[in-house]
C-alpha cells in the first residue's frame, strides 16, 4: 500500500494512539506510517457493543438457571470459545458443558480455580456469583 492511501481518520477507541502499518513512499521503499481507520472504529465500537448483548442475555439465563457464570465473565472478557479452550487449556467440548449451570455445579474447585485464574477473579466470586 501507497503512504498516500493509508487511512489518517480520528478513532476515538484508540484512546488519541495510533497503530502503524508499513506503507511505501514515493521512491518505493517500505517504511513505517502511523494510521487510524473509521472503519476500524465502528467495527471496534460493534463488536463491543454486542458483547454487552450477550453479557446481558447471559444474565438472563443464569437467572433461569441456564447458564453458568463461566458464560458471563467470558463475554464480559470479551472472549469467543476457542480464546476460552485456549486460556484454560480444555477442549471445547468441555468447556461447552461447564457454560450450562447443570454441568457448572458439579464442577470441583480445582477447574472452577483455572477460569477465575483466567477472568482474574476469586473462586468465591466465580462460585457465587452476584447476577442481580
Amino acid at each position: 500500500m501507497r503512504k498516500l492511501d493509508i487511512p489518517q481518520e480520528n478513532n476515538s477507541t484508540l484512546d488519541g494512539q495510533r497503530k502503524v502499518m508499513y506503507g511505501t513512499n514515493e521512491s518505493g521503499e517500505f517504511q513505517r506510517v502511523n494510521y487510524a481507520s473509521s472503519v476500524e472504529e465502528f467495527a471496534t465500537i460493534t463488536a463491543v457493543q454486542e458483547y454487552e448483548e450477550l453479557q446481558k442475555e447471559c444474565l438472563e439465563d443464569i437467572k433461569n438457571d441456564i447458564a453458568s457464570p463461566i458464560k458471563y465473565f467470558m463475554y464480559k472478557n470479551r472472549m469467543d470459545l476457542p480464546t476460552l479452550c485456549s486460556g484454560v487449556g480444555m477442549f471445547s467440548f468441555r468447556v461447552k458443558r461447564h457454560l450450562k449451570m447443570k454441568h457448572f455445579k458439579k464442577l470441583n474447585d480445582e477447574i472452577l480455580k483455572r477460569y477465575s485464574n483466567l477472568f482474574d477473579i476469586s473462586l468465591k466470586e466465580l462460585k457465587e456469583f452476584n447476577y442481580e
